[in-house]
């Protein structure tokens, strides 16, 4: 079901007002690292993850207990495996005429590994990932920078996505190309649908993990029942 990406009423958004401490022992750009480096799983050393930039929102959905439910209740455009590139400014959007400050977005790059299902959404090779920013200071500023975000889910984290393309209406929406190369699309994540893999569990992005998916270790173990509920080889 899509219902609740047609409409922003699928969700309360809550801006967080408390600033958040980010913690990392990714301390260089990605320009000066190795693969080596960035591939946790090569040098032995998990990836430092810390979701909590991402939990700036409640949703109101029903959560499926495994991937099996979640893929065989809502039609993603696309589900891909892939690797985290990096975070880009997004565009802002104003829900109401005279709002004074807007909802900011980030756009998270992901370099797709492999795709199990994709209806247009991968554009050259990668996904682009709608996500917003957080709460704003009183002067507009936004609380959580685009290196936090990128401290907090560094460059070459594995990611499985369960993604639909934006939909997104307001009554105006500023830069609605930032952070996007030419001709790609907008996506956005199901709720359950943003699986980080530091190399010894996984992690939800935007929610915790619960019932069945607690069980499972790295997402190529999702990937392979995701796989056999769609009935794709």
């Amino acid at each position: 079901m899509e219902y609740y990406l047609n409409s922003t009423s699928f969700r309360l958004v809550i801006t967080l007002t408390l600033s958040i401490a980010m913690i990392s022992a990714c301390g260089t750009q990605q320009s000066s690292q190795t693969s080596a480096e960035i591939n946790g799983r090569t040098t032995g050393t998990a990836p430092n993850i810390d979701a909590s930039v991402l939990r700036t929102a409640l949703f109101d959905y029903d959560h499926k207990s495994s991937p099996e439910e979640l893929v065989k209740s809502r039609d993603h455009e696309a589900i891909v495996i892939g690797s985290v590139e990096g975070f880009e400014r997004g565009r802002d959007i104003y829900a109401i005429e005279g709002d004074p400050y807007p909802e900011k977005r980030v756009v998270m790059h992901v370099r797709v590994d492999s795709s199990i299902k994709d209806k247009g959404i991968i554009s050259d090779g990668r996904v682009y990932v709608d996500l917003d920013q957080g709460g704003l200071y009183h002067n507009g500023k936004p609380r959580k920078s685009l290196d936090d975000f990128r401290k907090a889910i560094p460059a070459g984290t594995k990611v499985l996505l369960f993604l639909f393309s934006d939909r997104r209406t307001a009554f105006r929406i500023e830069g609605a190309e930032n952070g996007l190369p030419s001709g790609a699309v907008l996506a956005v994540p199901d709720p359950q649908g943003m699986v980080f893999d530091n190399g010894t569990k996984l992690l939800g992005g935007q929610e915790d993990l619960e019932g069945e998916w607690q069980a499972m270790r790295s997402v190529d173990e999702v990937a392979l029942r995701v796989k056999k509920a769609l009935g794709v080889e």
